[in-house]
């Protein structure tokens, strides 16, 4: 399928409507996930339009797309970029304050957000391509093997990426966000 997307993703850098759509249907739906699971369950309505905000930044911005990655990748980064956005327009509405990462380990709201906060600070702080891995993994739910096929990257180079994002997490976060977001 990344072949595919790759051939289609280079259609719409040359205004192809139907690319653009065949792209859209493909993953819209896990574009959906990823947004729900980095803003919260509460927050579906909102999720819809950060993926609609996205396929319109990914329409935008496909004549600059290099055919150096993979198309998921490259929009799983801009449904987290939009979704950082939406956090950082909203963080001090309230209907925003009751999970603003979809955190429910702690009773306390205040500093709930501010750990959320923290992580996805901390995890802009990786390279693009840890970043990515971190992001399809953790937070879209792929398996290790289908990271390293989106990130067009062998097994053990996914391994690696994620070990050493890992790593780089662990001398930057507290151990009990480790433990519950990485399981480290």
């Amino acid at each position: 399928m990344t072949k595919d997307l790759s051939s289609y993703m280079l259609k719409m850098a040359k205004g192809d409507k139907e690319s653009f759509r065949f792209i859209a249907n493909a993953l819209g739906y896990k574009m959906h996930r990823t947004a729900i699971k980095i803003l919260g369950s509460s927050h579906f309505e909102d999720a819809d339009d950060v993926v609609q905000i996205s396929l319109i930044k990914v329409w935008q911005t496909a004549p600059r797309w290099k055919n150096k990655g993979s198309v998921e990748g490259y929009i799983y980064k801009i449904v987290f970029s939009t979704c950082m956005d939406f956090i950082r327009k909203y963080k001090n509405a309230e209907e925003f304050k009751d999970n603003y990462f979809n955190l429910e380990i702690l009773d306390n709201i205040n500093n709930t957000n501010e750990l959320r906060k923290m992580l996805l600070k901390k995890i802009q702080k990786l390279s693009k391509e840890q970043q990515e891995a971190i992001l399809l993994h953790y937070f879209s739910g792929y398996k290790q093997k289908e990271v390293s096929n989106i990130l067009k990257k062998s097994e053990k180079a996914t391994e690696s990426l994620i070990i050493r994002a890992r790593k780089k997490l662990k001398t930057i976060l507290p151990k009990d966000i480790l433990e519950e977001f990485l399981h480290v």
